[in-house]
């Protein structure tokens, strides 16, 4: 049987003292993780989880990294599974009297439309009070989140967000996205974005995005959120959008279509500590339609509740419980319960799927965590689908 690699879990832990000693700060966690399920076979996994932030007494230079390795003790894994590197970014602040922060590395953005992680530069540079400038520029992280990198004719990405802000209680974004390699453009987007609380009782958003490459509107999103007292609050949304299919993707032998969805939903606190949420959505297609509606009932400790879907998707009645309760000091157990009758389509006879899980988890103090879970599932497909997780984390 392999060797599990715990190398940075051991490594961050020692190094702790050599870091605050010579004047820099510290912190990180470490988890292992166990994960253990059938399929064709048995599978053991085994995940060491590490994230760290290292940053000097000022703050100006951090460098900060998230990581992981796995093992599988039942089958041989190649390199691009085994490890993968979510972060690992160098940042510098407050350069030229403040006005000017970058970092160079793995990072994920959403600058003002959906990016993801990017290997390259990201900065901001301050104008003045009411202006400033996100920029970005390199090559889309790989796929698999591998130590690999992409070269800049496989996946260059370049934009920026020119923002107007705090000014009438209110703030613009300004947005240039480009995706492309050396045949063809992925993505080209440009819009923008607005934020105000300028109306009474209202926070406003407004995005409107447009392709360049398709010479049509992407995007188009208005929302209101209304928080009438401190027990009371509703929203409104109107978004109608195109699927983001990238011009190298499979999915380009489809016509993108696009679709229409209006959403209102609605907040309530019937007694102290206790919310009921409901909320409704409505989806149109060119030649069909969905329906969708939520309602739970939650407080501190957990939620119960249940969904109703019918239209375009299949029809389906789900019932949700989620609740945890800490019955020892330090020891908090949680379940959680989840019914749903469906359909895919009206010809086909409705089907029962019902999954749960149990948890139990110990603090022994703000740095160290153990939890244990076990998850069973069953379908048409599987009369149960057992699982097994466990995680023991270290913080510092």
């Amino acid at each position: 049987m392999k060797r599990f690699v715990f190398v940075f879990s051991l490594f961050f832990m020692l190094i702790t003292q050599s870091l605050v000693a010579g004047g820099l700060k510290f912190h990180g966690s470490a988890k292992n993780s166990i994960y253990s399920f059938e399929g064709d076979e048995t599978h053991t996994r085994i995940y060491q989880f590490a994230r760290f932030d290292v940053a000097t007494a000022n703050n100006r230079i951090n460098l900060n990294a998230s990581m992981r390795a796995l093992t599988d003790a039942n089958q041989s894994l190649e390199n691009d599974q085994r490890f993968k590197m979510y972060s690992l970014r160098l940042q510098f602040k407050n350069l030229l009297k403040k006005r000017l922060s970058f970092s160079l590395g793995r990072q994920f953005l959403h600058p003002g439309t959906v990016l993801g992680a990017l290997d390259g530069v990201n900065g901001d540079f301050i104008f003045s009070k009411h202006f400033s400038l996100q920029f970005y520029s390199g090559v889309e992280s790989n796929f698999q989140k591998s130590f690999k990198v992409y070269e800049m004719k496989d996946s260059f990405v370049n934009g920026g967000v020119f923002q107007i802000g705090r000014i009438f209680s209110s703030k613009v974004q300004l947005l240039y996205l480009r995706k492309e390699n050396e045949n063809n453009v992925f993505w080209h987007l440009t819009g923008a974005n607005f934020y105000s609380t300028i109306l009474p009782k209202t926070r406003l958003r407004v995005q409107a995005h447009y392709d360049l490459e398709n010479q049509r509107m992407h995007r188009l999103l208005v929302s209101a959120r209304n928080p009438w007292s401190n027990k009371f609050l509703t929203t409104v949304e109107f978004k109608s959008q195109y699927p983001q299919v990238y011009a190298n993707s499979y999915f380009t032998i489809f016509e993108p279509r696009a679709y229409t969805q209006y959403r209102v939903g609605a907040a309530y606190e019937l007694f102290s500590g206790y919310y009921v949420d409901g909320q409704f959505q409505f989806v149109n297609f060119e030649e069909d339609s969905a329906n969708r509606f939520f309602l739970t009932l939650q407080n501190g400790n957990g939620s119960v509740g249940f969904v109703y879907e019918s239209g375009y998707a299949g029809d389906q009645l789900g019932l949700m419980f989620d609740y945890a309760w800490e019955f020892m000091k330090n020891f908090v157990a949680s379940v959680y319960m989840d019914y749903s009758k469906y359909r895919t389509e009206e010809i086909y006879e409705y089907d029962n799927q019902l999954a749960n899980a149990a948890r139990l988890s110990y603090r022994l103090n703000r740095h160290f965590a153990v939890d244990v879970e076990y998850q069973w599932l069953t379908n048409r497909f599987k009369k149960q689908d057992s699982r097994f997780l466990n995680h023991i984390s270290y913080l510092w």
